[in-house]
Formats: structure tokens, C-alpha cells, sequence
């Protein structure tokens, strides 16, 4: 198989994934959007629930409000254009053989720096997640929820993500502004990836599962060890605890040396990776409906995976892209053998 031909069969398949998965991305960014801004101004008219806000201190208003209301909607706007930059450089990238980084940089960054925007939109909710759990006051957050569930799920995890991530994008974008190397920018890149891996992913879920241990009378007795210990729940316990966290750690391992700038990963590594992550939200997936849902396990853990409320379960079309990636990275080994 000559060069052209090679190119034309793995090359440009591999960039019409890269574009649909930032379509996935966009897409569900989108109905975020969409739902984050329904559920904002419902909560504004909902005198039901302003009825017990204002029997609290006024300083809780303004944080409950702030940051299940205003800077909810506002992230979600935010993603949503961060989704459609995405798009139209991912567009490019597959339809024009010639692009350079140079010609897209500027939605590139924008879209980079809307990405990192989204995760700042997270720092009204950490305050309000700490200041809820440290106050004596007994304050209203969805029919007063264990101040424990809200340091697990929302103040640990968001500070971690906010503590690494936003950095790290900026960074990124930085290098990308500057025309930086391309060993320059592959270093960013894969420390970003290893970041959202470890926060976003990882340390996220897995506060989420010690969030379902704690006692929560909504939960109807969908918490704790109880929980824990049934097979299927189990089962996920373990791939999610243990599983992004080889992938995480296995990610680094094989980007290292392009970290330290010495020679490229292997695609066919990676790329398996990538399927493996986009396989455990389809995983999630399975697991979540035969399990019954929602209605069957009213329970933090459900809540937090439930397809409609998951944000990062675009990552579904990772499976999509990591197998030609294995594909490409397979023909490419070949054809240097060969050389």
C-alpha cells in the first residue's frame, strides 16, 4: 500500500473520529445547557423552596442561588460555546489535509479557555459546600441534606478539579498562543489528560461512592454497606475505584516519555486506553438500566451516572476513537518497519 493510500484509509479515518467525538461533546454540552438554564429558572420561581431559603440567613440565599441557580446556567452556557469551537476545529482538522495548528489557534484557545471557565463556574458551589458543612445553622439544601454527602460529592471532589484542571488548560493554551513546540505542546496535552483522569474521573467517582455510604433518608436505604455489597453495585465499586485509577496511572506511564520530551508514546497503547475509559461509560450505562435506574436505587450513586445527569458521558464515543486509533497506530508501526 503506497503512502497516499495509507493516509487516505487510516489518516483521515482517525480525524473523522476526533471530529465526532468533540461532536458528542458538543451535544450533550448543549442539552446541559439547556437543562441547566430550565432548572435555573424554575428554581428562581419556585416559591415552595424560597419559602424555606428565606427562613435561613441571608448569606445562604445568596450562595444557594448563586450556585445552583446563576453559575449552574452560566457553566452550562459556557461549555456549550466551549463545545462549539471544538466542533469547528475538529471539522477542520479532518476535511483539511493541510491545516497547521496556527490556522486554528485562536478557537482552539477559545475553546480551551471556555473549558477552563466552566470548571471556575464550580468555585460558588465549593463555597457553598463548605460553608454548609461548617456552619451551626440548620440550612435548607434539598430537604437539608447530610452536610457529609456535600463535603464528599461536591466540596472535595470540585476543589480538586478546580485546584488542577483550569491550571492546567490554561497552561495548555498558553503554549498553543505561543507557537510552542510540538514536543512542547504534546507535554501540556498529556498532563492535561492526566489531570481530568485523576480528578475529574477518578477522584470524582470515587468520592461519589463514599458519598453513598453516608446515611441520607431520601436514599431509602440505598446507602451504606448495604448497598455496597450487592453484586451489581459491587461490581461497579470496583471498576470505578480501581479501574480509572489503572487507567489513569497507565496513561501516565506510557505518556512519560513523551512528557520529558524523548520519544512519542505508543498510539496503539493509548488508543486502547482510550477505548477501555469510553467502554466504562457504556459499562455505566448497562449497568444502570438493568439495575433498574433511578426509581429502583434512589441512591447518590445513581443520581450522579443517570444519563441524564452525567455531563461526562460523552466520553461514550472515546470507544469509537481509541479502536482507530489502535488501527492507525498499528498500521503506522508496520509501515515504518517496512521503511
Amino acid at each position: 500500500m503506497n503512502q497516499g493510500k495509507w493516509y487516505e484509509e487510516y489518516g483521515q479515518s482517525l480525524k473523522f473520529w476526533v471530529f465526532l467525538a468533540a461532536c458528542a461533546y458538543f451535544a450533550y454540552s448543549l442539552y446541559f445547557a439547556v437543562y441547566g438554564l430550565e432548572f435555573g429558572v424554575g428554581l428562581a420561581n419556585d416559591s415552595y423552596v424560597y419559602g424555606l431559603i428565606s427562613k435561613n440567613p441571608w448569606w445562604w440565599g445568596v450562595m444557594y442561588y448563586g450556585s445552583e441557580g446563576l453559575f449552574d446556567s452560566i457553566a452550562g452556557i459556557v461549555r456549550a460555546l466551549a463545545g462549539l469551537f471544538a466542533v469547528y476545529c475538529a471539522f477542520l482538522y479532518w476535511r483539511k489535509k493541510d491545516l497547521t495548528l496556527i490556522q486554528i489557534k485562536s478557537k482552539l484557545g477559545a475553546a480551551i479557555l471556555l473549558e477552563a471557565a466552566y470548571f471556575l463556574c464550580l468555585i460558588p458551589s465549593i463555597i457553598a459546600a463548605f460553608a454548609y458543612n461548617l456552619t451551626n445553622d440548620y440550612l435548607f439544601y434539598f430537604d437539608h441534606t447530610p452536610p457529609a454527602l456535600l463535603l464528599y460529592v461536591t466540596a472535595l471532589p470540585c476543589s480538586a478539579i478546580v485546584l488542577v484542571v483550569p491550571p492546567l488548560l490554561l497552561k495548555l493554551r498558553a503554549k498553543i498562543n505561543q507557537n510552542s513546540p510540538t514536543t512542547e505542546i504534546t507535554k501540556w496535552t498529556y498532563l492535561t489528560s492526566i489531570g481530568y483522569l485523576f480528578t475529574v474521573f477518578w477522584f470524582s467517582y470515587s468520592m461519589a461512592w463514599a458519598g453513598s455510604m453516608v446515611p441520607y433518608i431520601r436514599a431509602h436505604l440505598q446507602y451504606g454497606t448495604r448497598f455496597l455489597l450487592e453484586p451489581a453495585n459491587l461490581a461497579n465499586f470496583i471498576v470505578t475505584v480501581f479501574g480509572l485509577l489503572t487507567i489513569a496511572v497507565a496513561v501516565f506511564a506510557i505518556a512519560l516519555p513523551a512528557i520529558r520530551k524523548r520519544t512519542a508514546p505508543n498510539l496503539m497503547q493509548i488508543g486502547a486506553l482510550v477505548t477501555v475509559f469510553g467502554a466504562y461509560f457504556i459499562f455505566n450505562i448497562v449497568y444502570y438500566y438493568l439495575t433498574g435506574g433511578y426509581a429502583a436505587h434512589p441512591s447518590v450513586w445513581y443520581e450522579i451516572i443517570g444519563p441524564l445527569h452525567n455531563p461526562d458521558l460523552w466520553c461514550v464515543s472515546f470507544v469509537l476513537l481509541g479502536l482507530p486509533m489502535i488501527v492507525y497506530g498499528r498500521s503506522n508501526e508496520h509501515k515504518n518497519r517496512k521503511q
